[in-house]
């Protein structure tokens, strides 16, 4: 954070944030953010004193600490910002660590946030909970984690920082944002978790360093979710060289970039696939290792004058390969979803921005 209040110190909570009066009506109030440009097109909740306080109470900071500056208008988005954009969106106090949390990483220079905010592509801040917080705050893990299994906090927690950076940074499409489509996360964001005790791989979380104790959203810049789905495949080696194939699509932003070395793919398997996949590769860098090996697309697949280009931009190997990824470690392997098997869902990267986690920090 860029001004915290000690731990332990006195805090200073006096709400500065301009007061609106409005007829206790929640029409009213919807009808008045549409006017004034708060609104992501969703029905908002109201942000009351009551609503708020409870938000605030639920971190050990001031309602002034600030988290860090929100692009593309580069203003400072503190506490009391950050929890009257959550209120709008339903966060309860429990998710509302989460929030605080996520705005901290997209903060961090290697998310590359004013270029996420103004980009025609439909890249938003996707985010991906690890940690023992999962369950009391609401956050779907299992059958239909990416939308549709209603979890308080899947369904709040990414809404709450998309209007942060709606109302707080100014994203805003035909304005700072160039969005030729938008995206569904655009509005209602993205919010899931791992289903960690499913996986036969440490969590997210703990390949970056944290405790399997702490509490950690780690924020991907992602393009949208692109589904995928197998039924003939036995052999666990055949079906991840799909997988790889599948995800390095030739139109994909990974291939407009200049340099193979930036951005991330986050590839979320169902648990009946993560433990055959465990199995074959136990450890989980040498899955990683394997999918690298194949995630890339033969020079003949564009036409000449693309050629041309990626020729020039260096990214044709010796053997006429146009690979995805300079690192195995650009593919983010999460364990996710139902039993129902068949599926997995790709997070394809905008190509200039790097996931960021950070440790979720409560109050007491």
């Amino acid at each position: 954070m860029k001004h915290v209040s000690p731990r332990g110190s006195a805090r200073i909570d006096a709400l500065i944030s301009p007061r609106v009066s409005v007829d206790d009506d929640v029409h009213a109030y919807n009808a008045l953010a549409r006017r004034e440009g708060w609104s992501d097109g969703l029905p908002l909740f109201p942000p009351t004193e009551d609503l708020v306080r409870p938000l605030l109470d639920a971190t050990p900071y001031a309602a002034s600490d600030v988290i860090g500056v929100l692009a593309p208008k580069n203003r400072e988005c503190s506490i009391e910002l950050a929890a009257i954009n959550a209120a709008m969106a339903g966060v309860e106090p429990e998710g509302f660590p989460y929030v605080v949390a996520a705005l901290e990483a997209l903060c961090d220079d290697r998310f590359s946030l004013y270029g996420v905010a103004t980009t025609t592509g439909s890249v938003i801040p996707m985010l991906i909970v690890n940690g023992p917080g999962r369950d009391p705050a609401g956050i779907d893990y299992r059958d239909g984690c990416m939308g549709g299994a209603a979890g308080t906090g899947s369904a709040t927690i990414g809404r709450g920082v998309t209007l942060c950076l709606r109302n707080v940074g100014g994203q805003k499409v035909g304005d700072t944002s160039r969005s030729v489509f938008g995206q569904p996360a655009r509005a209602g964001g993205l919010c899931f978790a791992e289903w960690e005790e499913q996986s036969p791989w440490p969590s997210l979380a703990v390949q970056r360093g944290f405790s399997a104790a702490d509490d950690v959203v780690t924020v991907h810049g992602g393009m949208g979710t692109h589904a995928m789905a197998d039924i003939n495949c036995d052999d666990d080696h055949e079906l991840l060289m799909l997988l790889a194939k599948s995800i390095a699509f030739p139109l994909g932003n990974k291939f407009l970039a200049p340099t193979a070395g930036k951005g991330e793919t986050v590839l979320a398997i169902n648990p009946v696939w993560a433990q055959r996949f465990g199995r074959t590769f136990p450890d989980i860098a040498d899955c990683q290792a394997f999918l690298h090996e194949h995630a890339w697309q033969s020079i003949d697949v564009w036409p000449p004058s693309g050629q041309a280009i990626l020729e020039r931009k260096g990214r044709v190997d010796a053997n006429g390969r146009v690979r995805l990824n300079d690192r195995p470690d650009q593919i983010v392997l999460v364990v996710c979803g139902g039993l129902g098997n068949l599926h997995a869902v790709a997070l394809p990267s905008w190509s200039d921005s790097e996931s960021v986690s950070a440790k979720v920090v409560r109050d007491g």
